[in-house]
């Protein structure tokens, strides 16, 4: 038995900030792959490949970061004006508001016994009735006003940057054709691999999931290499 109310079986602790991680670390690797194979396909030299692809994942990485803050920023928003209309609503309407908890309450398999033991409790503390309208009625969560847009954002923004730099790395080494290809696609399905198998969290280590994503980033470089292929002997 957990000790001190402790869980057995804890949660992953920042699950939103590892989230994000894997979100812009996998974007990252794929599109960086991707677009230096095309250029490599195409016969580009690597020193200028090297250099498209220093500032592709700068300018991804920058990207990423601002679309997530605006992105939260734009959801938080969303979510005050739910909890302003519902804290109203509970205030000015307070049996609509309290039929319409029951019958929720009653569709997720309450009986109606039991639906009224919760709603006598949830009526005499209004904070807590907010929750649950909250909870049941719009799936959200009024504790997640308290998140920090700008961590999850900044996770996304310097994995994508981190993770995109993997991929060029044999340019770097002045490597270029098929062995700069090869190199970076196996780097890059490394990184993904440990992106969507998420193996820095032995408690959510997923091979497939791993394998999926490298497949998936292998692929990507494939297809680009031969378009690049392709475009050089027009």
């Amino acid at each position: 038995m957990p000790e001190n109310g402790q869980e057995k079986h804890p949660h992953i602790p920042g699950r939103q900030i590892l989230d994000r991680i894997v979100l812009g670390g996998s974007d990252g690797v794929i599109e960086c792959v991707a677009m230096t194979a095309a250029l490599n396909g195409a016969s580009i030299v690597p020193g200028t490949i090297l250099i498209a692809g220093i500032a592709f994942a700068l300018a991804g990485g920058v990207s990423m970061f601002f679309s997530n803050y605006l992105s939260r920023r734009s959801e938080l928003d969303t979510l005050r004006i739910d909890v302003e209309r519902e804290k109203m609503e509970i205030e000015t309407e307070p049996e609509e508001e309290k039929a319409e908890l029951e019958e929720l309450l009653k569709k997720e398999g309450y009986v109606q016994k039991e639906v009224d033991t919760i709603m006598s409790r949830l009526t005499k503390d209004k904070e807590m009735w907010l929750r649950a309208q909250l909870m049941h009625e719009l799936r959200v969560n009024i504790e997640d006003l308290e998140t920090d847009p700008l961590s999850r954002s900044a996770s996304a923004g310097v994995a994508f940057l981190l993770s995109a730099l993997v991929a060029i790395a044999p340019y770097y080494w002045g490597i270029g054709g098929v062995p700069a290809l090869a190199i970076s696609a196996l780097l890059s399905a490394f990184t993904l691999f440990a992106l969507g198998s998420r193996a820095f969290t032995l408690r959510t280590f997923r091979v497939r999931t791993g394998l999926e994503s490298a497949a998936v980033g292998v692929s990507a470089a494939l297809v680009l290499y031969v378009i690049g292929v392709a475009i050089s002997a027009l």
